[in-house]
């Protein structure tokens, strides 16, 4: 039997391209997330200063001042390589790197379509672009990347700018996810933001600090399993946003996740963070810890450890600071922005069901010529004088017949209701005659009126936001909301400001905090926002001076 070249071949294992790219554009989520690899691998190279910029054009800008030599852009380019794993402390600064196999260099193309690389370190200098098209060259093994002839860097460093941008970036969200980064946490290492309309090298004018939020409070360090699992966990002395709740589980410098290892009710006032080298993260991205042997016995360990140190803490330090004279303040903020909201809404009015009322009126027999000549004449069969109409009286269903005294005694026509036709019966009162009564040539009517029972309403209820303040110097936000509860930061130099001013100054600014965080839960659209904002504080002053101006 006659063997082919076909069968002789060996059995081959190959890679196809569509791999790298769906491997390269489904693993990182959204830019914010390709910026904060970016600036942990400048971390991991030793870089002491980060700069971001993002520009008005949509591209980004990463800058550092590491660079690469010739060794390091070997490493750059070579994709998988496991040279932070083996090589887990960096070279100069001896930091404990973040990254294993450099698979966030090709991260950006989930969101741009070019990045342009300038390195430079003592002599050695490269530029080059990477783009989408070098994805369906790698399945070969190699993809050739043309040099750029470009200046070199002015110092040593690297400059990454990623352009060509598929979606709009938020500089707000960018510097709050980066803030969350255990690396800002660690000495000699600072990250920079800006905005700017065209690129320049190395340029601080205009940028900005990111600090990581420093958490006062009582703090408990963590050392269990002869060392392999260490942290500081930290009962905090003010309230915390939902960025900074729960314990932060880190691989080497990275911040996996967050957890209250099944005590979510109870731990509302925790952070901190806990490091476990062991522990096994996911390959490309690092955003989940593989629940393994190894993650059990760290699970075991930390669950033992918050019901036997964390919890019987919780109630000597978990305290709010707030002095009588602020209570009262802001029991009035509450009290006034309650007024505001319903004062300033619109009235309406709502059917909520029917009730009969009974009218009663009189018409004089047309023969009565007499009575029309001499009307004050009172008449010898009855001393009586009957009026032209009766007034309107609620009554009962059932009381549908006259008596004699209602008939004879005297009336006044006290209600617009009172009518001898039903034309004149006001819109939606529908009409029934009961019953009908003659006295001496004077018919008297008696009719059942159906009328609506109007509830008043308003288009919004009451919003009850609480105010709570703290004092934190460390933590830069002026303000935040949970749920409908707003925290105010004393420590914050407007509120400080303010509160020299005098209690009426120092309440105006903080029904202005509440104010705006009310609009924007309830309207977080913006325009309509601003306009209910503006409502509610002119609305709540003005209810605040009215109280003061009363004697």
């Amino acid at each position: 039997m006659k063997v082919t070249a076909l069968e002789k071949m060996a059995a081959q294992m190959k890679v196809h391209p569509s791999f790298f790219k769906e491997f390269a554009t489904k693993t990182w989520v959204s830019p914010t997330e390709i910026i904060k690899e970016l600036v942990e691998n400048a971390f991991d190279e030793d870089a002491t200063k980060v700069l971001v910029t993002v520009l008005s054009n949509g591209s980004i800008a990463i800058e550092d001042d590491a660079g690469m030599d010739q060794n390091g852009m070997e490493k750059f380019l070579l994709l998988g390589s496991p040279h932070k794993k083996t090589e887990s402390i960096s070279p100069r600064l001896k930091r404990i790197r973040t990254g294993r196999y450099g698979t966030g260099r090709l991260a950006f193309l989930t969101s741009f379509e070019t990045m342009r690389i300038r390195t430079r370190r003592k002599t050695f200098t490269k530029a080059l672009t990477i783009n989408a098209g070098v994805l369906e060259r790698l399945y070969t093994g190699n993809a050739k990347l043309d040099d750029l002839k470009e200046a070199p860097l002015r110092r040593d460093g690297t400059e990454l700018v990623m352009t060509g941008a598929k979606t709009q970036l938020d500089l707000f969200k960018i510097t709050k996810e980066i803030r969350r980064l255990a690396v800002l946490r660690q000495p000699l290492f600072e990250v920079y933001i800006k905005t700017a309309e065209k690129f320049k090298e190395w340029n601080f004018d205009g940028s900005q600090i990111i600090k990581a939020p420093e958490i006062q409070g009582h703090r408990i360090p963590v050392n269990l399993d002869n060392g392999k699992l260490t942290g500081e966990i930290i009962i905090a002395k003010r309230p915390l946003s939902d960025d900074e709740r729960g314990i932060a589980v880190m691989v080497g410098n990275h911040i996996v996740t967050r957890s209250n290892f099944g005590f979510e009710t109870k731990l509302n006032r925790v952070t901190g963070f806990v490091r476990c080298d062991s522990l096994t993260t996911r390959f490309a991205d690092k955003s989940a810890i593989i629940e393994d042997s190894e993650y059990a016995k760290f699970n075991q360990l930390m669950k033992t450890f918050v019901i036997d140190r964390v919890i019987p803490g919780l109630t000597e330090y978990e305290d709010v600071l707030i002095t009588r004279e602020e209570s009262r303040i802001y029991r009035e903020i509450d009290k006034i922005l309650g007024q505001a909201m319903i004062e300033n809404l619109e009235l309406e009015e709502e059917v909520q069901g029917y009730e009969l009322v009974q009218i009663k009126e009189s018409v004089r027999a047309a023969q009565d010529e007499e009575h029309d000549k001499h009307p004050h004449k009172v008449r010898s069969d009855d001393n009586r004088q009957i009026a032209d109409y009766d007034e309107i009286s609620p009554s009962p269903l059932e009381s549908s017949e006259i008596s004699k005294a209602d008939v004879t005694r005297p009336h006044a026509v006290t209600e617009p209701y009172a009518s001898s036709s039903l034309s004149d019966v006001p819109e939606g009162m529908a009409v029934e005659v009961v019953n009908e009564t003659q006295v001496d040539g004077t018919m008297i009517k008696t009719r059942n009126v159906r009328k609506p029972i109007l509830k008043k309403t308003f288009a919004l209820k009451r919003i009850g936001y609480k105010v709570i303040p703290y004092e934190d110097e460390s933590d830069s936000r002026y303000s935040f909301i949970t749920e409908n509860i707003v925290f105010v930061n004393k420590a914050n130099p407007t509120y400080r400001a303010e509160a020299t001013r005098g209690d009426e100054f120092l309440m105006r600014h903080v029904i202005s905090i509440v104010a705006e965080a009310v609009a924007q839960a309830k309207h977080p659209e913006g325009k309509e926002a601003l306009g209910l904002q503006n409502r509610l504080v002119a609305e709540a002053i003005r209810i605040h001076d009215t109280n003061v101006a009363k004697p």
